[in-house]
């Protein structure tokens, strides 16, 4: 633990003067000399944000409006940004047009230095049409940004160009008020964009009559890539289980997380640093015998190279090594009898190196979970081998992964994912703890239906077990069923089928515009040790997301479900809400070295 937590802080350091040294170059770019913003590149950039009177969804290839300029010499980069007055419908209603000057005056405009803070691309470099449509997606995948832009115009007489970097802010400032009433409301605040310096800060209290203390505070600050690193930075404290949450009592915890993603293909290298520190807290006053004390530290260190940044433009395929330490290690274990055979109350530590292979490109298109927005759906494969060694509960096994995801689009807009996984932990030649898992998800295109637009989703995933030791068995969860859950089941293989209809309509209310959808769900698990080897599961839904694209918090779920038989036998109708749905990319190359995720 104390070479790991060593190994923290030297990452730390390591990471923070990366941050510097960059940060130093970000200051000699703001000494560059800005040209004045053309109307024309203006009007194209605003041309192509909005969507208003057209009724096709965009269908486009992330680098295609810039494979004219290839190889032409960056001059400068303007940044311009756009305010709420400007829709990306077109013309609004008289009534939110007023409520967007109002929000104008309150919100501050993400500033020309955070934007270039934020921008991969320089000044004398020359084009590479697929760079810039990488950075133009960053750009539009930070919490703060709705829209984002980059207009060429090419300088007469010349080889070079001048950028112009187009920006549409959301209205970062907001709140809501959750947690249930009147007994325990839970109350937030939030700016993902304080001062317009890429900076967010949330305060939460809750007041629940049944707690002791009654009251409960979580304050969490956040800094996109930081003076201009890409690395971006979050701290935190919480009362309320919001951290990292290993066990099932109600946890304070604090930590710290930098995090430097592989933005582009053409990047060098990525990597991050945790840490934190969490502990029951008896809240609820559940008696000594019952309630389960206990401490823990969590750390994980990962750093990998991109091997091929240098590649020629149109080149994408890239391999990637990364390698990873992370610790779990319980300074005070819970006393209660049988917990010391379960996995999350007990110290884990181990190493994870991975090798992956990959080719990614973007399609530009709309009406995923967003309302008209710009969402990037990936296109390509990233296959992935990692071999590791952990410690868990005194045992001390090799572990080796494979993962293959292949993500396909059309030019009509339909786009699918196909994925197969495979892992297994290793104990005296024998195979421990396998699991193998495949599956898919099909959207179609949004087929327009007069002002209406209609998308479908099927997806269909199989997983199996062999010889579990220390691992999970398999569960139903909200996100297999909708408000069913079966985790008292000893079962080693599931299959599960999904069918989503969702209809994207004209109308609007303040900026708010609403989608209705209806699904089926069903789930087969298998369990040997049980009276009936297979039980079968089935969920029908109704529900409605809603969105306002000015706001910082993504689409909104409402959703009703009927399960005619849950793992008791009865029938139920459960109702659900979810938040901040969004089709978010920002890992789709490479990630952290991972264990697979199958529940």
């Amino acid at each position: 633990m104390k070479r790991l937590n060593l190994l923290f802080q030297i990452t730390l350091i390591i990471l923070l003067h990366l941050c510097i040294s960059q940060h130093g170059f970000a200051q000699d770019e703001n000494d560059t000399s800005k040209v004045s913003l053309t109307k024309k590149a203006l009007e194209k950039g605003m041309d192509f944000i909005t969507r208003s009177n057209r009724d096709t969804v965009l269908v486009e290839k992330a680098e295609e409006k810039f494979l004219a300029y290839e190889g032409m010499i960056i001059r400068t980069i303007t940044v311009e940004p756009i305010g709420f007055e400007f829709s990306i419908y077109g013309n609004d209603k008289p009534m939110v047009q007023k409520v967007g000057k109002i929000a104008n005056k309150l919100h501050t405009n993400t500033r020309e230095k955070t934007v270039k803070q934020h921008l991969f691309i320089k000044p004398n470099q020359k084009i590479n049409p697929y760079k810039l449509g990488d950075n133009e997606r960053f750009l539009r995948d930070q919490p703060f940004i709705l829209e984002s832009r980059i207009v060429v115009t090419p300088v007469d007489g010349t080889d070079s160009v001048d950028l112009t970097v187009i920006t549409r802010d959301i209205f970062s400032i907001g709140g809501s008020v959750g947690g249930s009433f009147p007994s325990a409301p839970l109350f937030k605040v939030y700016d993902a964009n304080l001062d317009g310096r890429g900076q967010g800060f949330e305060f939460d209290y809750l007041f629940d009559i049944d707690r002791t203390p009654k009251s409960g505070i979580a304050l969490a600050y956040a800094k996109s890539s930081l003076l201009g690193s890409l690395v971006d930075l979050t701290l935190y404290y919480t009362q309320l289980n919001s951290g990292l949450s290993f066990g099932e009592e109600n946890e304070y915890s604090t930590g710290i997380n930098l995090e430097r993603p592989l933005v582009s293909p053409y990047s060098k290298w990525a990597g991050g640093a945790y840490w934190s520190q969490n502990w029951s807290k008896n809240v609820f006053s559940r008696p000594d015998s019952v309630f389960l004390d206990y401490k823990y530290n969590a750390s994980n260190l990962w750093w990998g190279y991109n091997f091929g940044s240098e590649k020629a433009t149109n080149d994408r395929q890239r391999e990637f090594l990364a390698l990873r330490l992370f610790d779990g290690n319980f300074i005070d274990n819970p006393d209660q009898d049988g917990l010391e055979t379960e996995r999350r109350y007990n110290s884990s530590a181990g190493i994870l190196a991975e090798f992956t292979w990959y080719e990614q490109s973007f399609i530009k298109t709309q009406y995923v979970y967003g309302f008209g927005r710009t969402e990037d759906i990936p296109k390509g494969y990233n296959l992935a081998v990692t071999l590791g060694y952990t410690k868990t509960m005194s045992l001390q096994r090799p572990y080796s992964g494979a993962s293959l995801n292949y993500n396909g689009a059309s030019k009509n807009g339909s786009f699918y994912n196909l994925t197969l996984n495979g892992a297994s932990y290793f104990r005296n030649g024998n195979s421990e703890d396998g699991v193998i898992q495949l599956g898919g998800t099909y959207n179609s295109q949004a087929f327009p239906l007069g002002k209406y637009k209609i998308r479908n989703t099927i997806s269909g995933y199989f997983t199996q077990l062999f010889d579990r030791t220390t691992n999970d068995w398999l569960t139903i969860r909200g996100n297999t069923i909708p408000g069913l859950r079966v985790e008292e089941v000893d079962a080693t293989q599931r299959t599960s089928l999904a069918f989503e209809s969702t209809l994207f309509t004209p109308w609007s209310l303040i900026g708010f515009r609403i989608a209705p959808f209806s699904a089926i769900h069903w789930t087969k698990l298998k369990c040997p040790t049980c009276e009936s080897s297979y039980q079968n599961y089935t969920g029908f839904s109704l529900g409605m997301r809603i969105r306002n694209e000015n706001l910082v918090f993504g689409t909104m779920e409402v959703k009703g479900t009927f399960i005619p038989s849950d793992d008791e036998g009865k029938s139920k109708f459960a109702l659900s809400f979810r938040k901040n749905l969004r089709f978010r990319n920002s890992d789709v190359y490479v990630a952290a070295p991972d264990f697979i995720d199958y529940n």
